[in-house]
């Protein structure tokens, strides 16, 4: 869940469709994301494949916990923290 919910927020961001590995790296070469929360994003995919391919890796309550969690923090910087800022900027501005 928290894989596919990443790879809707790239694309949304402008990714080119394709591996999500890749649409990560795009919005990092872009600049987009910087290259810590890309390293978020790839913590994120790793563990959603292993949890996509059981037969690789066990995926735990607490694996599950902190990947729900660095995917809401990959939210929070891409679509929460922005739209506080403009906010902000647009009231500065009146």
């Amino acid at each position: 869940m928290a894989r596919r919910a990443l790879q809707t927020a790239c694309l949304d961001k402008g990714a080119s469709k394709g591996r999500l590995a890749e649409q990560i790296k795009e919005l990092a070469d872009k600049g987009i994301i910087t290259q810590e929360i890309k390293n978020w994003a790839d913590v994120v995919r790793y563990v959603g494949n292993d949890a996509a391919h059981p037969e690789d890796k066990d995926v735990n309550e607490d694996d599950a916990k902190d990947i729900l969690d660095l995917a809401e923090q990959f939210m929070h910087v891409i679509y929460v923290a922005p739209a506080i800022a403009n906010e902000r900027k647009k009231k500065r501005n009146k």
